[in-house]
Parts: C-alpha cells; structure tokens; sequence
C-alpha cells in the first residue's frame, strides 16, 4: 500500500503546534502549571480524495516560558485511487515551546517535536519511522494587530520513499476586534514530500476565534490550496479549553 495521506502532507502543520485555525504559531505559553486541551476537526477536499481529521492536543505549563505538549490525530481518507483509502490513528507527536526573547511587543521562540511512529503504517498511516521537526518562531504585537512568522525544518524519515528533508515557511496577521472576536489569515508554502517534484505546496487561509471568556475559545477557518500540489479546499473548526 502507497502512503495513504501522502495527499494530504500540506495538512499536519495544522493538526498540532498552532492556536487553531493557524497554521503559523505565537510564541505564546501557557505559564508554569497551567493547562491547555485543544479539539479541533478538518474537513479537506483534492481532486481525487476527501480527508476528515480530528485532532486532540493536551500541553502543560513547564516554566512561564517552557510548554511541553502532545498531540494526537485520528484521519480518514476516502479516494478514488486503489489503496489510497485509509482510516485510523496517525502518529503521535510530543514538542516544546520555548520562548527565548521578549521585549516591547517583539518576541522570539522555538518549537521542536518528534512523531512516534505508532500509527498502523502498512495501512498508509504515518511514518513507520520517527520524524523530527524544529520551527523558529517570531511575533510582534503592536495595538490590536500581531504579526507572526514561521520557518520549520523536518526530518521526514518514513518507508514510503517521500522526501526526507522538507522545508517550510509562513505568516499570519491577527486583528483584535473586540474582547470577543479575533480574525486572521494565514499564508505560507512547504516542501513537497514527492520526490518526483521540486514544486512546493502553497495555502492561503483566513478564519476567525471567538473567546467565550478567557477559559474557552471557539474557532472556524478555510483554507485553499495555492497550486496544483496542495489541497483544494479545506474547512476546520475547534475549541480550546485553559485551566
């Protein structure tokens, strides 16, 4: 069997790291002892294949400026493809946030992670192998208005034969409405995991969180491919619970 969700290689950024609906992450943290849980779902859609993913991500208070998470994503895939269908747990994937530097408005972080290869891969999920990622981070925040940027490095080790070294790189803004209503959008381009292609997946994305209180966060976003190498459609929708 092919890598069952070797269509989908744009998606993983969103399942885990950023505050959903993004792509690119803050360098935000949840300070020492505090918890975070995130739930949030993707409905994606390609020419020839539809995804659905469900991801859950529990992250813990390390230090004020240290998190420890782990994240954990269940997909279906449906294709029109022979034995490109699949459904099940993907790898599980444990990081660190570290916020280096902070200073009026402008901070700087890093986020490194690995993924256990634990997902049923002769069914096309996951790696079969552990892959590492390491992601610069960089925010500035002036008034209502938070730029953030992303450049990230992954060791895609996997027994599929995709790309083992994948680059990527992102940027968002985020508007503060009110108290209640932040809206975003998102932009960034990655290495394609096909070997057979130097062309890189290319998404744009706009969406909105809603802050019930400061506790729980409602969010939705959509995301369309910017090339013939990434998905067409995609529509996410998640919450977020702090204690």
């Amino acid at each position: 069997m092919i890598k069952a969700l070797s269509f989908f290689g744009l998606l993983l950024p969103t399942v885990c790291f950023a505050a959903h609906p993004l792509t690119t992450d803050d360098t935000g943290t949840q300070g020492t002892g505090q918890w975070q849980y995130e739930f949030n779902s993707e409905f994606a859609t390609l020419d020839t294949a539809r995804e659905q993913t469900w991801n859950s991500q529990l992250t813990y208070g390390l230090r004020d400026t240290l998190d420890v998470f782990i994240s954990t994503p269940y997909q279906r895939l449906r294709s029109d493809l022979p034995d490109s269908s699949a459904r099940g747990f993907n790898d599980p994937t444990i990081g660190l946030k570290w916020r280096l530097y902070e200073s009026n408005g402008l901070s700087f972080g890093l986020l490194p992670s690995v993924s256990l290869p634990l997902a049923n891969d002769r069914n096309g999920l996951g790696n079969g192998r552990a892959t590492y990622s390491t992601r610069g981070l960089m925010q500035y925040t002036v008034g209502s208005f938070t730029w953030l940027t992303n450049v990230g490095y992954t060791r895609n080790n996997n027994v599929y034969g995709d790309r083992r070294n994948l680059f990527s790189a992102s940027t968002a803004g985020l508007y503060r409405l009110n108290e209640k209503i932040t809206l975003l959008a998102d932009y960034g381009y990655s290495s394609n995991e096909d070997p057979d292609t130097s062309k890189p997946e290319g998404f744009a994305l706009v969406g909105a969180i809603y802050s019930l209180n400061k506790k729980v966060d409602l969010d939705f976003g959509y995301k369309r491919g910017l090339n013939q190498q990434a998905l067409n459609h995609s529509w996410m929708a998640g919450a977020t619970l702090r204690w």
